[in-house]
This record gives C-alpha cells, sequence and structure tokens, in this order.
C-alpha cells in the first residue's frame, strides 16, 4: 500500500467518524426527563390524580401537574383542576391560604394530593357547574 493510499483510506476513516462525533453533540428532539412535558427551564412535570371526601364537605375528584425546578430559582407547585360533589360546603369564590385559609369561617391548611406535603401558599377558584356540583381551580406552592 502506498503512502497516497494509506492517507486516502485514513480520511474515508475519519470524515464520517467526525461527523457522527458532532451529531450526538447535538440535543435530541423532543428530548424529556419528565413524564408530562419537554425539557425548557429545567423544570420536571408529573401527572397525577386524586378521589377522596373532602373535610370540608363533598367528594372531590381532582387531576394535575406537579412542577418542580431546581436553582437558580427553585420551586415546587401543584396546579389542579377539580370536581366536587358538594357545592353548599365550599361556596363559590376565590380562596387564598399562606398557609389557613377559611371556609365559612373555618380555617383549613392544604395538604397536597400528589405526597402529602403542608403547602405555604395555595389559591382555590371555586365555580358553580349549574348542577350543584362545583369546578375547583387550584394553586399550591411547597
Amino acid at each position: 500500500m502506498t503512502t497516497l493510499h494509506l492517507r486516502q483510506l485514513i480520511g474515508f476513516l475519519l470524515v464520517p467518524l467526525a461527523l457522527g462525533c458532532f451529531a450526538l453533540s447535538l440535543p435530541a428532539s423532543g428530548r424529556s426527563d419528565s413524564i408530562v412535558g419537554p425539557l425548557n427551564n429545567g423544570a420536571q412535570t408529573v401527572h397525577f390524580t386524586a378521589a377522596y371526601q373532602n373535610i370540608i364537605g363533598g367528594f372531590l375528584t381532582c387531576a394535575g401537574e406537579r412542577i418542580t425546578k431546581r436553582a437558580p430559582h427553585p420551586f415546587t407547585k401543584d396546579s389542579e383542576d377539580c370536581t366536587m360533589t358538594d357545592l353548599s360546603t365550599w361556596p363559590p369564590g376565590t380562596y387564598v391560604g399562606d398557609p389557613v385559609y377559611f371556609v365559612n369561617g373555618v380555617g383549613y391548611t392544604w395538604l397536597s394530593d400528589y405526597d402529602g406535603r403542608l403547602a405555604n401558599l395555595v389559591t382555590f377558584t371555586v365555580t358553580d357547574n349549574g348542577d350543584g356540583t362545583g369546578h375547583v381551580s387550584l394553586v399550591a406552592y411547597y
């Protein structure tokens, strides 16, 4: 094998190797390290559901997301939508707790439907579905 042939062979081997290394260094399209959403700002999102008899009254059926973000600005947040069976026990309106919120003059605290953690701040918006049931939209920070 001549020197010219050896150089051509090395060139044929190095070009595909370099292109392969370059392709591996590019981010994967649609890559995700969470159950629900793709990577964007380092937050992880997990979908959860819960169904239970509410201490205030009625039965709640909920679906939500737990969003957790680490540094540089860490937070843990639940965002949920629930249907409740007894609107008379929790009248329509907006309720804010830090951590205590009041419904019909009684104080309550919110424990996460995802892992039972006590919320530092929670906001509920209760609306009337028109059939005796209600919709609860909540955002809680831990």
